[in-house]
């Protein structure tokens, strides 16, 4: 039985359960799959039992609750754990039950402090230390290391002497699409991902206007969940003392088997990332999904996006709204030139597809 544990992800996370779990389930391996989420999905099916527990429990109610749900059950002979708050489980299911524990790093969690964290510096970096030390110290119990992007540095887990197994979020090669983006999905602009500063949001909206005037008929979907309720609050006051109100759509976040069909409508996908330690290290997996679905990009020049795409996306300097302005008009003005296009849905057919990583994934599952 393979033990699969999230304590901040939804359950029907695209990384977690549409690649990772469903790909178990086709080799028909029982899996036992905790999630600590505020959503009522049950994701149970024959092979997969879901066990979704109350996001008011502390990480560590909540992983009392996994020990004794696994000593009521069959041990785990893998228990593949998704944040570092969940290594005490971890050390904690490998002195129980023997497993083989696999750590998914998902984003580079430095980078993540150092982009979020609102404190002084030295207090900063004071607290990564402390973070990097306890990590540290649990790796002794860890057999496998899982990075979803490739690092740009030496990671500690290399000098712990492991071999990190790199995962990209590669979408499924199914989701490539035939749908033809040549005028015929209008004026439409889409982001889709976390709504927050680090994101470029405020400058995707401010660039709009500029847009406009060129375009009178642009309109600008913006598609998940904002960061906080104030940068949402500030965000639509912008629309509405702007008069954007007919150019800009606020969507909730949607299950991510119903992306697609949106992103088929749209002509141009925008990245508009500021430059930051988080934008510096971590891939963003809309590129991918924008790619397959055919929308012209128009994007930050980013190192972890050049490093996948470099001469079919029309780069724009983060945090600088007039380049942003023209990269998005240039992407439309660019529609009657589909090479582009289709050279990047190629790239996913080819290359940056979940089917060329399945063999890697897998082996994390073979006995030593």
């Amino acid at each position: 039985m393979i033990a699969v544990v999230s304590c901040q992800h939804f359950p029907d996370d695209e990384r977690i359960y549409h690649r990772q779990i469903k790909t178990l389930l086709r080799q028909n391996i029982f899996i036992r799959y905790f999630t600590r989420s505020k959503s009522d999905l049950d994701l149970s099916e024959p092979g997969l039992k879901h066990i979704n527990l109350s996001v008011n429990l502390s990480v560590k109610s909540y992983s009392k609750q996994i020990i004794y749900q696994l000593q009521a059950s069959e041990a785990p002979l893998f228990f593949h754990i998704h944040e570092p708050e969940l290594l005490p489980l971890a050390k904690s299911v490998k002195q129980r039950f023997h497993a083989t524990i696999i750590y998914d790093v998902h984003e580079n969690l430095d980078a993540m402090y150092r982009t979020f964290s609102q404190r002084s510096k030295p207090v900063k970096e004071t607290a990564i230390f402390l973070k990097n030390t306890n990590e540290k110290r649990h790796l002794k119990f860890i057999d496998r290391v899982v990075l979803a992007n490739h690092p740009m540095e030496n990671t500690v887990y290399d000098s712990r002497g492991f071999q990190p197994v790199v995962l990209e979020n590669f979408p499924e090669s199914k989701y490539v699409s035939n749908v033809a983006n040549d005028g015929n999905r209008g004026s439409s602009i889409i982001y889709h991902g976390h709504l927050a500063p680090e994101r470029g949001i405020g400058d995707l909206v401010a660039a709009l206007p500029v847009v406009i005037s060129e375009i009178p008929d642009t309109y600008l979907t913006l598609l998940g969940a904002f960061r906080t309720a104030e940068y949402e609050r500030q965000i639509k006051r912008f629309i509405s003392k702007n008069s954007l109100c007919d150019h800009v759509y606020v969507k909730d976040q949607i299950p991510y088997g119903d992306i697609w069909a949106i992103l088929n409508k749209h002509a141009v996908g925008v990245i508009p990332f500021r430059e930051n330690p988080l934008t510096r290290h971590n891939t963003p997996t809309k590129l991918f999904e924008m790619m397959a679905a055919g929308c012209c990009i128009a994007a930050s020049d980013l190192p972890p996006i050049r490093n996948f795409i470099s001469d079919t996306v029309h780069w724009t300097t983060p945090s600088d709204i007039p380049s942003l302005a023209a990269g998005i008009i240039e992407a439309f003005h660019s529609l009657n030139q589909s090479d582009w296009i289709e050279k990047n849905r190629n790239l996913i057919r080819e290359k940056y597809n979940w089917e060329s990583k399945i063999n890697e994934f897998l082996k994390l599952y073979n006995p030593q």
